[in-house]
């Protein structure tokens, strides 16, 4: 054996070192928004169940419907645009802090990160004249029925047509949903079709949120028990692919929600409570576009080039940081110039209670915009909670009186000008001469030159602007780009500090 080693080793060949040039891998085009957030969502869900321990027997990953979808989503082109989620955000003052952005490489924050979100979420100050409970909601007076687009009956234009117009199939089952109200309840189609709401999902989401949200610790305890609980017999019908055993754990939580219901303890906890968790904002906001959105988003690629058209989305989180990071209130005044669909319009009313104004002069957009306000007032109800009064306007904000009216009042702006004209920004800055002492104006280039000189340009209108912040924002906070860019907040001076 000894030789035999010898002789193989004699005949194996001196190793060389050479020079290998190995190219760089071409830069990769981000995915399509829409896609990429919902395989964050399920990576980030598939972490949150891998650290649940093996006392939660979650479905594989390569069995789940999100991953599932992720697979056939580079074949194909999808049929819904799923609604805006999660995205990483941060200013000049915390660049080095690498908890809140991809701690795990891979585009996803950790289990670590999103706790010290939710904690830097629940530190700023509370605002005490914020009031959830919608009296409405939790009154029988104005009767127990209202317009609303149910789950079961969302589907796409493109699938609708493929159908032959039919929403329904005999193998459907329908389940219905209780909410903390004293209303209706919502009806789910038990399906796994791609292009439809996974029901599964959204009903254990929904539960698991008003549960944290409705309900003290001690009241939770019968719904979040790992033995027996009425999230976990949800959890356990859906991962043992049950639609059956599913529909009765949903009657069971049902029951258990009404009687919490009727005996005025919803209502009472949500009295006690002046802050709304993002992760129900998201829902509520999520639950809106899935519904009347995503259906239709075909129409929102209809823009022009070159011109102030050009749609574009914030979305929720980074909107959630810039609107906390400015102070707004519930007793406060908000405008988006360019609201697009108005998500931004409906994220203020809803998160932070304050009146709420978008203007968009995109036809198709707005539209939808006025859609979503419809099924906006009728998910607050569905929820029983109270937002700020919302006002959209189909119009250029350069030219509507009611916008100009509203922007006098306002105490924040948002102007999403990236891909605004010059000429669109300097009419923008001399309307900002009315705007009251104070107001604070978001936007996503600068109104005043890096260059500019107050003293050399004594008459120039941008003079009355103080930049107080430039923040960047990364992947994921806006539908446009994947790449770092700068944000800036400016406040209104007064004209003697202007001078």
């Amino acid at each position: 054996m000894n030789n035999l080693w010898k002789k193989k080793s004699a005949s194996t060949p001196a190793p060389q070192i050479r020079k290998v040039y190995i190219p760089d891998d071409p830069k990769s085009k981000p995915a399509p928004l829409k896609s990429k957030i919902r395989e964050n969502q399920a990576l980030a869900q598939r972490q949150r169940d891998a650290s649940a321990g093996s006392s939660r027997n979650h479905s594989s990953p390569s069995t789940s419907r999100d991953s599932t979808r992720l697979q056939v989503r580079t074949k194909r082109k999808a049929l819904r645009q799923k609604s805006p989620s999660t995205q990483h955000f941060s200013d000049d003052d915390d660049e080095d802090d690498d908890d809140d952005n991809d701690a795990n490489g891979d585009g996803v924050s950790s289990p670590a990160a999103s706790e010290k979100r939710q904690r830097r979420e629940n530190s700023g100050p509370v605002d005490l004249k914020r009031k959830l409970r919608s009296r409405k909601a939790f009154s029988e007076e104005e009767g127990t029925s209202f317009a609303m687009i149910h789950a079961a009956d969302v589907i796409s234009d493109e699938r609708k047509a493929k159908l032959g117009g039919s929403k329904d199939s005999s193998d459907d089952i329908i389940v219905e949903l209780k909410y903390p109200n004293a209303s209706q309840r919502e009806r789910f189609k038990l399906v796994t079709a791609r292009d439809e709401i996974d029901a599964y999902e959204e009903i254990i989401k929904i539960a698991e949120i008003v549960t944290d949200v409705y309900l003290t610790p001690e009241q939770a305890k019968p719904f979040k028990d790992q033995n027996g609980g009425y999230i976990r017999r949800l959890e356990r019908a859906r991962n043992m692919k049950q639609p059956k055993d599913f529909k009765e754990a949903v009657k069971s939580y049902n029951a258990a929600i009404d009687n919490l219901n009727k005996g005025g303890i919803l209502a009472e906890n949500l009295d006690s409570k002046h802050h709304m968790p993002l992760v129900m904002v998201q829902r509520i906001l999520g639950q809106v576009y899935d519904r009347v959105v995503s259906p239709k988003v075909e129409s929102l690629r209809k823009y022009e080039n070159g011109s102030d058209n050009v749609y574009g989305e914030l979305l929720p989180s980074f909107v959630h940081d810039l609107l906390t990071e400015v102070g707004l209130k519930s007793d406060q005044v908000f405008v988006d110039l360019g609201s697009g669909v108005g998500n931004v319009v409906f994220q203020a009313a809803l998160e932070f209670g304050c009146e709420s104004w978008g203007c968009e002069m995109m036809q198709n957009a707005y539209e939808l915009a006025d859609a979503q306000k419809k099924e906006f007032g009728a998910r607050c109800r569905l929820w029983g909670v109270a937002p700020g009064r919302v006002h959209l306007q189909g119009a250029n904000f350069l030219e509507s009186k009611p916008i100009h009216e509203a922007m006098k009042q306002a105490d924040v702006i948002l102007v999403n000008n990236h891909v605004f004209t010059p000429q669109t920004n300097r009419s923008l800055v001399d309307m900002f001469l009315d705007l009251k002492d104070g107001c604070k104006i978001i936007s996503m280039k600068n109104f005043v030159p890096d260059d500019h000189v107050a003293k050399r340009n004594a008459d120039d209108p941008v003079n009355i602007l103080d930049v107080i912040k430039k923040g960047h924002y990364y992947a994921g906070s806006v539908s446009w780009t994947d790449d770092p860019e700068r944000y800036y907040i400016a406040k209104k001076r007064s004209f003697a500090e202007a001078e």
